[in-house]
């Protein structure tokens, strides 16, 4: 025996309105993941795009550094350095 009686029968109204809500939340999540799929799109080229410029700022200043270590190195070689 069961302990809280035999079960009930749902309406098929509730039954109808529950399959109906998820239905509409199937839909409310595909709309909403379009929308953010656009959205991390948009980002992603903005980010390959703000990359590039990154990288060839990292390029210019590595540049710059090699060549104040070459200066460095060329006064420690000379002496010039502690004089």
């Amino acid at each position: 025996m069961l302990p809280y009686g035999p079960p009930v029968l749902v309406s098929p109204l509730i039954r109808g309105l529950r399959f109906a809500l998820l239905f509409a939340g199937i839909l409310y999540g595909r709309m909403k993941q379009k929308i953010y799929s656009i959205q991390e799109d948009a980002w992603r080229s903005e980010e390959a795009e703000r990359k590039i410029k990154r990288d060839k700022e990292m390029e210019i200043l590595k540049a710059k550094i090699a060549k104040e270590e070459k200066e460095m190195i060329r006064l420690l070689e000379t002496g010039e350095l502690f004089k």
